[in-house]
């Protein structure tokens, strides 16, 4: 996902290396029988034969907010209470709403390239890497949504009680919202690496 352009040449360079001391038709034959006439073609004219395009998809998630219903209250057993607080049960539900914010960046056009690979990148932007960044915009936005669950939790005395509430239920919140958040990035990542090229071998 992170936004990186990479240019790669097929240069005379490394590979002629092979037949150094020769003459220049030499060092050409032996390029064009390593890489093929089109790598010959594209070293001659230094251009760039294709390039790496990489789109950057981020999602903030807001960790869910949360509406807790009034608890009802019931005397219950089980709990190690003194004799003065009893052992009370509060139940209701929690309702959490999620929402993530998807930024979608893409990558600026390569410098230097002619009307015919602009075009080629321009359609690679469209029909091919913005699709994948799409994609990963959808998995992310899975984390949207809202969730309803029961709670049942005692506690000694109305006090006690109150104070199980609050720490089980900011418990409740906070496994859930990060278990979401991480369903949904690690459902992103699985579409990556993103390893397409775009062919520039056009004047």
């Amino acid at each position: 996902m992170r936004s990186v352009i990479s240019t790669a040449r097929k240069a005379p360079g490394p590979l002629v290396r092979a037949a150094a001391g020769g003459t220049q038709y030499e060092r050409v034959l032996a390029l064009q029988q390593t890489a093929g006439n089109r790598a010959v073609s594209i070293a001659l004219r230094g251009g760039a034969a294709n390039v790496n395009l990489h789109g950057e998809t981020t999602g903030d998630f807001d960790g869910g907010e949360s509406t807790v219903s009034t608890p009802t209250v019931a005397r219950a057993k089980g709990c190690d209470c003194a004799d003065e607080e009893p052992c009370l049960r509060g139940t209701g539900t929690i309702t959490i709403k999620y929402k993530v914010d998807v930024t979608i960046r893409m990558p600026d056009m390569p410098e230097g390239l002619s009307n015919c690979q602009q075009g080629r990148v321009t359609a690679f932007l469209r029909n091919v890497l913005a699709p994948h960044e799409q994609e990963h915009a959808r998995r992310f936005r899975a984390y949207n949504g809202t969730t309803v669950r029961p709670y049942s939790i005692t506690g000694c005395g109305r006090a006690g009680l109150q104070s199980e509430l609050e720490t089980q239920l900011e418990k409740m919140h906070s496994d859930e919202a990060t278990t979401r958040a991480d369903a949904a990035k690690s459902s992103s990542a699985a579409i990556d690496p993103f390893n397409k090229r775009v062919d520039l071998d056009c004047d």
